[in-house]
């Protein structure tokens, strides 16, 4: 019996998806020069071919993934719209909301070291601005809350912006320790990432 219109959609739709998931992994891992649309494809588990059939160049899936990575990123570190609690508590919440998806996600990590490489290899450049731009407006928000709270007696005083670049600095360690440890990686709780604010 033959395919029906919406099987073939589905089927094309299970194969790019495997495409982006590989090439999100051997991107993050090895980078974009060092990445190959051969490795891609056997990472997938399919034929290169198949691969051009969803992306015309390697670049032109680079700039998928990377542009996936910068939503899903921006949804994780989004901090909660909750005027009526504290700022110890906000950042408590964020923080544990953080640290679960990258405790269940599979791809958190790799998202946070995609980005990492993208920046320290120049690669994809003016995609990496936009992302730059909401970055820097995340340090400063993040940087407000620390000095609201620092306002409020919650938090330690000192530098609120490198209190803020510290944050998440640890964050970037984790995401990485995730993927280098495997199995063998403990998730810290979040009382440890916020002993450093806290009095």
């Amino acid at each position: 019996m033959a395919r029906t219109q919406e099987q073939n959609d589905k089927m094309s739709l299970a194969t790019k998806h495997k495409i982006i998931e590989a090439g999100l992994s051997l991107f993050s891992r090895k980078g974009f020069s060092k990445t190959s649309v051969k490795d891609i494809a056997q990472t997938a588990g399919i034929s290169t071919g198949l691969i051009y059939c969803h992306f015309s160049t390697k670049e032109e899936l680079f700039s998928e993934i990377l542009k996936k990575t910068i939503i899903e990123m921006s949804k994780a570190v989004r901090f909660p719209e909750d005027s009526n609690i504290s700022p110890a508590q906000t950042f408590a919440r964020f923080t544990a909301n953080l640290l679960k998806d990258i405790q269940s996600s599979e791809d958190l990590s790799d998202y946070f070291l995609l980005i990492t490489r993208c920046i320290l290899e120049k690669d994809a450049l003016n995609l990496m601005e936009e992302f730059k731009k909401s970055d820097l407006l995340l340090f400063e928000n993040t940087a407000r809350l620390i000095e609201k709270g620092q306002e409020l007696g919650e938090f330690k005083q000192g530098n609120s912006y490198k209190m803020s670049l510290m944050f998440f600095s640890v964050i970037q360690g984790i995401t990485d320790m995730k993927l280098f440890m495997g199995d063998k990686y403990v998730a810290p709780e979040t009382s440890d990432i916020m002993t450093f604010l806290l009095k």
